[in-house]
């Protein structure tokens, strides 16, 4: 069997663009397209050594962890060294599930256009089964995440910081473990905070206009919600950027996340502190 450098290098940048994009959504973290492309394509040329000599097991770990690191720092560069470090190990299970559907699904196909050397998996597969395989791991992943951001964790009190055209709001936001409001498409966690939290980065008049309306409005989305008292269709938003700070034990995280807003003034927004 051939190995089609070409096949391998776009191959390789494809799924490590899902493998990083997919890490970014299970931390909840904002990762943009160029990063992640440019990181993706670091990733790549790390798959070149497959048309090397056999390594030794040593120099293959070496090799595999360099690769990480590298693509990691590139795509979530700004951060700190531990939260690189966690970000690396959440990577690391990602590509674990991605590598097993798609040698099951090569191994179901009779295995006959696979290659498996130095530690790098080549298969010479359509773009279509490559697809498949991406929406199957995705949906696992998606699932995973789901579950984990309906579990509970201690209440506290922590500040969001929500960054929208330019324009930047803080506010006080608390814990709260009944929130496991997410949207369902997305899989995106929900920060619900009051009108009278958004007045520095929306004009008056376009929030009244989104809480009025009874459908889509143009960079809303509605979504339904339930509570013991009441329910219906809340008004949510994706923000350019939201941090989450815990001032007592000094933790920061971004949060890839929506801001839901309810027609009236609240003391403090509410969130799941699974989304840190």
């Amino acid at each position: 069997m051939y190995i089609y450098v070409d096949i391998l290098i776009i191959t390789s940048i494809y799924a490590n663009f899902f493998l990083l994009k997919t890490t970014a959504r299970l931390i909840h973290s904002t990762l943009r397209n160029g990063k992640c492309v440019l990181a993706a394509i670091v990733g790549s040329f790390f798959s070149l050594v497959i048309l090397l000599p056999e390594l030794n097991t040593l120099l293959l770990l070496i090799i595999r962890i360099l690769s990480a690191a590298l693509m990691i720092i590139t795509a979530f560069s700004g951060r700190s060294p531990k939260e690189l470090y966690r970000t690396g190990l959440i990577f690391f299970f990602v590509s674990f599930i991605f590598a097993g559907i798609e040698y099951g699904i090569s191994v179901l196909s009779g295995g006959k256009n696979m290659i498996w050397h130095n530690s790098v998996l080549y298969v010479n597969i359509s773009m279509l089964t490559l697809v498949i395989s991406t929406i199957i791991s995705y949906a696992a992943i998606s699932f995973f995440r789901y579950y984990i951001d309906g579990g509970n964790s201690a209440d506290e009190k922590y500040t969001v910081t929500v960054t929208r055209n330019g324009r930047t709001v803080s506010f006080t936001a608390v814990g709260d473990t009944g929130n496991n409001l997410t949207d369902a498409f997305t899989g995106r966690p929900v920060i619900i905070c009051g009108k009278n939290y958004l007045s520095e980065i929306f004009e008056p008049r376009e929030l009244e206009e989104v809480l009025a309306a009874e459908k889509n409005v143009s960079g809303w989305r509605l979504i339904p919600f339930s509570t013991i008292s009441s329910g219906g269709m809340l008004p949510v938003f994706k923000p350019s950027a939201v941090t989450i700070r815990n001032h007592e034990k000094n933790i920061r995280r971004s949060a890839d996340v929506y801001i839901g807003v309810v027609n009236k003034d609240m003391e403090y927004a509410v969130f799941n502190p699974k989304i840190l």
